[in-house]
């Protein structure tokens, strides 16, 4: 190899040395820049995530499924909003940085931008979602009290008397089935008082229907300050009603309506400012004594009442066997 042939091949390893070390100066100044953007991009987003978290605040949610519905449809939004402009950015700035470098490195810048940015955006999105969860959560709970609340009045409401505050016709019906088949289980007595208010007519057509009501509430109460915790004082009908009563025999049914015929008699009951006198008759039926089916058994009782009607009112009959 001749001096000349020398010369050159090292002037041609001077200048890719050269080449070398502005590449390398190049890439070092495209880092710096790099590590810049995701300065400006993290700064970017932390206002983003901040303005987010004000907007969330102040958020109502007015149902469960219409909230969660709006809240996630803005969140996605959201989320295709900023992941649009990061990408937009980062790449635009980045490409013209580095637009005259190797494809690799530019590929390479791309997928760090796509990693970062999606690293960003599942931590914007734990952080929402959190917020979002416990908000819903605690207006489940809410709602799921209200519910249970509007639900067990609603119960409540369905079984009960709304005048007298006593259970109602069909309350009756209902107990008599379960206590008369408990009865027949476990080879139980049990009772059934009917109670009427004499003469009630005459209180509606002299005092009104006003001190009628007032009347029935009273008796109402009265009745059930004689009975036991296991019993049930239920409104028939009109000014009847019915005592229900498990696991009891006759002469202990008697004993109690006529403690309530006795305290009913001496209540103070009043039409505006005058004095009412108010008396009941009874009558009581025994199972299985008198009758072993339902509505038999309301028959007996129903003609007991009748004959302490007849009897002249104001007193307590048993159904004859």
């Amino acid at each position: 190899m001749d001096d000349r042939a020398f010369e050159k091949m090292e002037k041609e390893i001077r200048e890719i040395k050269e080449e070398i070390k502005n590449l390398k100066k190049l890439e070092s100044t495209v880092d710096e820049k790099y590590g810049q953007l995701l300065k400006k991009e993290e700064a970017y987003l932390g206002e983003i995530n901040e303005s987010i978290e004000k907007e969330l605040t102040v958020i109502v949610l007015g149902t469960v499924k219409k909230t969660i519905n709006k809240e996630m449809t803005a969140l996605k939004m959201l989320r295709r909003h900023i992941r649009n402009q990061v990408r937009h950015q980062v790449t635009k700035e980045i490409n013209t940085a580095i637009g005259h470098l190797i494809p690799e490195l530019k590929k390479t810048i791309k997928d760090e931008t796509r990693k970062v940015s999606l690293d960003i955006m599942n931590q914007l999105r734990r952080q929402t979602g959190k917020r979002l969860e416990k908000e819903v959560v605690e207006q489940i709970k809410e709602s799921t009290s209200v519910l249970m609340e509007q639900k067990e009045d609603s119960e409540r409401r369905a079984i009960t008397d709304q005048l007298t505050g006593c259970f109602n016709r069909r309350y009756f019906e209902t107990r008599m089935d379960e206590e008369l088949s408990l009865a027949n289980r476990f080879k139980n007595k049990m009772c059934l008082i009917m109670l009427d208010i004499d003469h009630f007519k005459n209180v509606n057509d002299t005092y009104g229907h006003q001190a009628g009501d007032t009347v029935l509430a009273e008796v109402a109460e009265t009745a059930k300050s004689c009975l036991r915790g296991e019993d049930y004082l239920c409104r028939y009908g009109g000014e009847e009603f019915t005592v229900v009563m498990p696991e009891t025999k006759t002469e202990e049914a008697h004993e109690v309506a006529e403690r309530m015929r006795k305290l009913i008699e001496e209540h103070a009951f009043y039409g505006g400012n005058t004095l009412i006198n108010i008396t009941i008759s009874l009558g009581i039926a025994e199972y299985p004594e008198n009758a072993i089916i339902k509505e038999k058994l309301i028959e007996k009782a129903d003609e007991a009442l009748y004959a302490a009607k007849n009897a002249g009112r104001n007193n307590t009959k048993i159904a004859a066997k």
